[in-house]
């Protein structure tokens, strides 16, 4: 897997634009995090075979580097967040829709990884005994 790539990102403005503004954002972390899956299960798969820690690290700074890309992006989101939620916008049409589909997504890949890295901490368990 290829390192993970920093876009600029600006926080999104006002009005309809912060809407879209955080469609993007929540759209570029729903890759990075499908990313991180992937490294996970890499990450399981070189455990099982017993592969040595090298290659086991580099899974690991791969991994960190697009949880850093991530936690960027939601420093710029945290203020586009607030307004979201302070003004309640919501024009019609499928952008709130659009927005909530969003986060499922995220949120459905972080419950993957989290059950992927508790199995992989369970075969770092059983290969340290």
């Amino acid at each position: 897997m290829t390192p993970a790539t920093s876009m600029p990102v600006e926080a999104p403005a006002g009005g309809p634009d912060l809407l879209e503004g955080l469609i993007d954002i929540y759209g570029r972390e729903r890759v990075l995090y499908q990313e991180v899956l992937q490294l996970s299960r890499e990450q399981a798969e070189l455990v099982r075979r017993g592969e040595g820690l090298a290659g086991i690290r580099l899974i690991l700074d791969a991994k960190r580097e697009r949880l850093d890309e991530i936690s960027r992006l939601e420093s710029v989101s945290t203020a586009a967040r607030d307004a979201w939620e302070q003004r309640r916008l919501g024009p019609g049409g499928t952008q709130p829709a659009r927005l909530q589909q969003s986060l499922q997504a995220v949120g459905a890949l972080i419950e993957k990884i989290l059950q992927v890295e508790a199995e992989n901490d369970r075969l770092f368990m059983s290969m340290a005994r």
